[in-house]
């Protein structure tokens, strides 16, 4: 079958700790852009991986009417934040990653507009995001391939990419 829009992402187990309280919920790009665009688009397809453990997330976006097509992984991305005081004091980790999509299962995909996820370097593959181009239009949350992971510490990096994979991009979020 054929979208007019897929958005294609992980969706993530945050655990957020403020001064006042640890809560764990469902979260990324994926999750979030999904429940916005239910709001407009019927004709929208979600493609995710999350571990057994956080199916519920899968569940509840199911239930709010969004088709979901799910990827086993063996750990779901789980990102802790921790705020200060002041809210926009943010220390970062991940403790868990998930497994990279599958060039394969993601070529098997049609729609008119492709929205990429990425919350980590090694999500999507940059020949994968080149050759989704060629199936439609591709909007990129820039993101994820602007940092990666070490010692579950989040650090800034560069994209060594950029220059071959932003011509195809037709729509690119950055902030």
């Amino acid at each position: 079958m054929s979208y007019k829009i897929c958005c294609i992402g992980h969706i993530t187990l945050d655990k957020v700790i403020t001064p006042h309280q640890t809560i764990y919920m469902p979260g990324g790009t994926a999750y979030y852009f999904s429940h916005a665009i239910a709001n407009f688009c019927k004709n929208y397809l979600l493609v995710t991986a999350v571990a057994n453990s956080e199916l519920s997330s899968v569940v509840e976006l199911q239930n709010r009417g969004i088709e979901v097509k799910r990827f086993f992984t063996r750990h779901t991305v789980f990102f802790e934040n921790r705020y200060g005081i002041n809210p926009d004091d943010r220390t970062q980790r991940v403790l868990q990653q998930a497994d990279t999509f599958s060039t394969d299962d993601l070529m098997k995909l049609e729609a008119e507009f492709f929205h990429l996820g990425p919350l980590l370097d090694n999500d999507i593959p940059n020949e994968t995001i080149k050759a989704l181009a060629a199936k439609g239009q591709v909007s990129l949350d820039v993101q994820g391939l602007l940092r990666k992971v070490e010692d579950e510490k989040v650090i800034p990096i560069d994209w060594p990419a950029k220059e071959q994979v932003l011509p195809h991009i037709h729509y690119l979020k950055v902030n």
